[in-house]
């Protein structure tokens, strides 16, 4: 098991992420673990997601303005998030870290578009469903059941 600060929020999490922290450090700090799924009901979604994150985590500042670390809150949002509303058999997203430690979360399946956007610094946490021409919007922690009405259309 490797060394690390264990995240644990039992209220929302059913499985525990050891290492997580280390996201949200400056590569100054040091060498960076690995991060390590545990639990009984670590969700299928999971792995590839934390691979993700671990990927944008390590990438190097490309942004011309500077950029921040991932916000450790953000990554735990995201994941509450994914956890209330992921299926076995739903589409994993597409995962991006903005330039102020936020990560942004994109699904794509035909006319469907969902945008979930978790950034602390610039106060945005929504989600954002298009289907064809309309659009739909509610804050992060309220937008379940929004996901709900195109959830059937986001399987693989």
């Amino acid at each position: 098991m490797n060394a690390g600060i264990v995240v644990n929020d039992s209220s929302s999490l059913r499985w525990d992420v050891a290492g997580l922290d280390y996201l949200a450090r400056p590569e100054a700090e040091g060498p960076r673990s690995s991060i390590s799924l545990r639990g009984e009901k670590v969700p299928p979604w999971a792995v590839p997601v934390i691979s993700r994150m671990e990927e944008l985590a390590a990438l190097p500042v490309v942004a011309p303005g500077g950029s921040s670390p991932m916000v450790l809150e953000d990554v735990m949002d995201a994941l509450r998030f994914l956890t209330r509303v992921m299926q076995d058999d739903t589409v994993i997203p597409w995962i991006g870290r903005l330039s102020s430690g936020g990560l942004q979360l994109t699904w794509q399946c035909g006319d469907v578009e969902v945008e979930a956007v978790f950034d602390r610094t610039r106060h945005e946490r929504d989600v954002i469903v298009a289907v064809g021409g309309t659009e739909w919007e509610a804050p992060a922690d309220q937008a379940d059941s929004l996901f709900a009405t195109v959830a059937d259309r986001l399987h693989r």
